[in-house]
């Protein structure tokens, strides 16, 4: 009775490669939604950062952007000559985006850390005096990233405005 379940694993696992196969191709052919074929029509993608926006809308077989700063929109049908364009002002708003989180993000850490230092000052003076070394140096570490990223945002910034400026002039 062993031997033979034994024998009936083994042809068992011969199989699982197979079955994992059929599975993995039946779940692929399920998975494809409306967006994935080609007759669709809306709205692709959208973003803005400090002021710049973009829409991409696909119809039929053509995209059209609409690009704007400060709600001065413009419309522009994509065609090869401005196609690598479009895609370096919506990479470039994207990385503003990004950078801009990212400062944020390291204003948050700082104040987070002056908050701590000073509801340690208040409690306990000591405690503020044994970790200062920490303290000061978790707050440079910030301030470095925020001052960091403040810079990369301004280049961001320009880089937008440049590709912007290219496509409405």
């Amino acid at each position: 009775m062993l031997i033979k379940l034994i024998e009936e694993g083994i042809v068992i696992k011969k199989y699982i490669p197979i079955l994992l196969f059929c599975i993995t191709l039946v779940l692929s052919a399920c998975t494809q939604s409306e967006e994935d074929t080609q007759d669709y029509s809306g709205i692709i993608g959208d973003g803005k950062a400090m002021g710049y926006v973009y829409t991409v809308t696909k119809e039929d077989n053509t995209f059209s952007w609409k690009i704007g700063y400060k709600g001065d929109i413009t419309t522009i049908e994509e065609s090869i000559d401005n196609k690598d364009e479009l895609l370096s002002f919506m990479t470039a708003v994207c990385d503003s985006k990004l950078i801009l989180s990212k400062i944020i993000i390291s204003l948050t850490y700082f104040l987070v850390v002056a908050v701590i230092s000073l509801f340690l000052y208040n409690k306990n003076r000591k405690i503020l005096k044994d970790g200062a070394i920490v303290i000061v140096l978790a707050s440079i570490i910030a301030l470095y990233f925020a001052i960091d990223a403040s810079v990369d945002l301004s280049i961001a910034l320009q880089d937008v405005k440049h590709h912007y400026l290219r496509l409405t002039n």
